[in-house]
């Protein structure tokens, strides 16, 4: 723990020591050939996400080094933690769009590992996988968006790109490539439809909880749509599909959070409404919704990381976390209740913290579009002042009854207020003290990289009386109503949405199908007959000649005067020897003519010149034929494996011709051009000088092939023990 304590300090005062607002950024060529280059820049927006993954994780990790320190296995989860922490620092780091998706990608890995810590029990697998499946889906989403990304911008370099973006609408794969990356960045920020694996990642430690749900994981996906807003927020595209999914978002799972009855999960849906607000502002995209989202950003992941710590804690000491049954715990978890406290009025927008900041330049942002997205904020808002007064009322005020759990003493955890309460007076510097420092040295540079040409707003927390205020009022007033109704209110909602699916039901359909439809196609498939298994290769293969192969030029056939006497012959003999294996119905004939077409092949590469791939084939002819005289006698009847039926027969044979006459016309079109040297030219040129071999072929195998080369020989070496295993089993079996 010490040492992830040390790394998350250091990152902390490193970042603030090479920060400037104008930005700072380093690039080394990775993969030249391939445009991949390891670049970082931390500008505004980066520096913002940075601290706030470093110093959440400080937190975590001085949390979860009391939570956990009565469990197993605490080292590797500390280290899960650093890993998890450092990955979604490299993705907010990353200046090129490779090293980005890399990046993704890990925080999917290191967030199942979290996610799924508790491996012994089954919830937590499940969770777990389900995490990872949804996200990775995305991921792959994200990954083809990055490359038409990539290629209609020539570049793969995040800067480049973003300073030409407006260019790129006018192409045709602009559509395309924002649909992908919302579907990434969606996925990853838990986005109606896929806004199900947050709640269900509920079920790792509340350390990560506290972690995942702040910082780091979900926070990517906003990251992303920020940082290529100025890509494409000149579309039209990109305004719908934002306000209407971040909008379905935050309505829907602010509804649903309401009917929870787990505290911890009450609070994994609100994160899903915050992010979904988040989206919301993103979409607007206005200098006041750009300020707004930002102090929100700060604001969400100090009361949320705080909260699930607290939460923690009351599990810890109750041994449950159904609102229904605790009640009274503040006045054994005293210091607990005062970071509870001060964070639930941050999620309800009370002055002078966090989230009263930036629920006021929320509906600034709002009032300027028009009076739809305003009453939508307050609707949200108010909903999720209710939830902040549940979380902290029931357990903490409430007076205890008979369904109320006993709480235990909790001395050997007596130290994991800390962590939460340090988050709380946070909050309270954030807006008083220290909104001048966040304005100039994260706010304002983060919303100019998002938006560079909107202008910016210098964050106040007193802006006079006016509609804004006003309507914080109202969202405060009915969070009151809401919180007093409750018990009604969720009864309504259970009756209204009952016959509603779930976002998990429809994954576990779509799962079960998916694992269902392959078991049939594997049945199909592997079926366990060679035969079957050639007939679908070359079935395959006449399907691509019969749709590509026709568009191939055809050249001059008349002029061919340089066509010898002995190449006609060993064309007929090859003919003749092919056809007898075809018509043949001994296996013995047809092993032998067989052998007799590669023969004549191999009498072909001698004439053309190629004396080593000549032997190569005379060898594997003889041996071939050898291996299948042997076998011949253990085999079915020649007449059992022939086809029978007369559609059989035609079918075969029509791919057959297909195949063969497709060879014939790529191999034709091919010697109508100049071939290209270039690798022959290469291979000849540094086969001496590079490689020390005079035999080029001998050379490209063992030298400039060799990785490819190796790996055919350990596939043989393989197949070699798969072989000599069974035939060692089956010896011992026939004793």
């Amino acid at each position: 723990m010490g040492l992830s304590v040390a790394l998350h300090l250091f990152l902390l005062i490193g970042l603030y020591v090479l920060y400037t607002p104008l930005g700072v950024s380093w690039h080394w060529d990775w993969v030249p050939s391939l445009g991949a280059s390891f670049s970082i820049r931390l500008d505004g927006l980066s520096m913002l996400f940075s601290w706030l993954i470093c110093g959440i994780g400080l937190f975590v990790q001085l949390y979860a080094f009391h939570y956990m320190k009565d469990k197993p296995l605490s080292a590797l989860f500390h280290l899960y933690l650093t890993l998890f922490m450092l990955a979604m620092l490299g993705l907010v780091l990353a200046g090129n769009l490779l090293l980005l998706f890399i990046f993704w990608e890990l925080t999917t890995v290191t967030s199942y590992l979290l996610i799924g810590f508790n491996h012994d029990q089954e919830v937590s697998r499940k969770n777990a996988l389900q995490a990872m499946l949804v996200t990775g889906a995305g991921g792959l989403a994200l990954l083809a968006g990055l490359i038409l990304l990539g290629q209609m911008a020539g570049t793969w370099e995040m800067d480049q790109i973003i300073n030409r973006g407006a260019a790129f609408t006018a192409d045709k794969r602009f559509a395309p490539a924002l649909i992908l990356i919302l579907i990434g960045a969606f996925t990853k920020s838990a986005q109606v439809p896929f806004h199900f694996w947050l709640p269900g990642a509920m079920s790792a430690p509340a350390p990560v909880s506290a972690f995942l749900h702040s910082a780091t994981m979900v926070k990517g996906g906003i990251y992303l749509l920020a940082r290529l807003a100025p890509v494409f927020n000149q579309s039209d595209l990109w305004f719908w599909s934002l306000a209407l999914t971040g909008g379905i978002t935050a309505v829907w799972t602010v509804i649903v959070a309401l009917q929870q009855r787990d505290l911890k999960l009450m609070l994994a849906y609100s994160t899903n409404v915050a992010l979904g607000k988040l989206v919301f502002l993103l979409a607007l995209g206005t200098r006041y919704a750009i300020s707004a989202a930002l102090m929100f950003t700060i604001a969400h992941a100090l009361y949320k990381a705080a909260l699930f710590m607290v939460i923690g804690t009351v599990d810890k000491a109750t041994g449950t976390r159904n609102i229904d049954q605790v009640a009274g715990l503040g006045r054994i978890l005293k210091f607990s209740f005062f970071a509870a406290g001060l964070s639930a009025l941050s999620k309800a927008g009370v002055p002078p913290l966090p989230g009263f900041l930036s629920k006021e330049y929320m509906y600034k942002a709002a009032l300027q579009i028009s009076y739809a997205p305003t009453i939508l904020l307050v609707f949200v808002n108010a909903l999720m002042g209710a939830m902040a007064l549940l979380v902290v009322v029931r357990p903490f005020i409430s007076k205890p009854d008979a369904r109320t759990v006993p709480a235990t003493p909790v001395e050997k955890y007596k130290f994991l207020w800390i962590a939460p309460v340090c988050l709380g007076i946070l909050q309270l510097w954030a807006t008083t003290l220290g909104l001048d420092w966040l304005n100039t040295t994260l706010i304002i540079p983060a919303a100019q990289a998002i938006a560079p040409n909107a202008g910016y707003v210098s964050l106040k927390l007193w802006q006079g009386l006016n509609l804004p205020l006003a309507l914080s009022g109202v969202s405060l007033l009915f969070a009151f109503l809401l919180f007093k109704y409750h018990t009604r209110i969720k009864r309504f909602i259970d009756r209204t949405t009952r016959m509603l699916p779930a976002g998990s039901q429809c994954y576990e359909l779509i799962v079960k199908g998916i694992i269902r439809s392959g078991s049939a196609l594997t049945s199909v498939l592997q079926h366990g007959r060679l035969t079957g298994y050639i007939f679908m290769l070359f079935f395959l293969m006449a399907l691509v000649f019969l749709f590509n192969v026709p568009a191939l030029p055809m050249p001059d056939i008349v002029d061919r005067q340089d066509i010898r006497f002995y190449e006609v012959l060993l064309a007929l003999g090859l003919a003749a020897a092919v056809t007898t294996v075809i018509l043949s119905h001994s296996r013995l004939l047809a092993i032998v003519s067989l052998g007799v077409a590669g023969f004549i092949t191999t009498l072909f590469l001698m004439f053309y010149n190629a004396p080593d791939v000549a032997k190569t084939q005379l060898l594997v002819e003889t041996l071939s034929v050898i291996f299948l005289v042997i076998i011949v006698g253990r085999l079915p009847k020649f007449s059992d494996v022939l086809p029978h039926t007369p559609v059989k027969r035609m079918l075969n044979t029509a791919i057959a011709v297909t195949i063969g006459a497709g060879v014939f016309r790529v191999l034709y079109a091919m010697s109508a051009g100049d071939p290209d040297t270039t690798l022959i030219d290469y291979f000849a040129a540094n086969s001496l000088i590079a490689a020390h071999g005079r035999n080029i072929v001998n050379v490209i195998l063992v030298d400039f092939r060799a990785i490819d080369t190796l790996g055919e020989i350990t596939v043989v070496v393989m197949a070699a023990l798969a072989a000599s295993a069974i035939l060692l089993k089956k010896k011992r079996t026939d004793q």
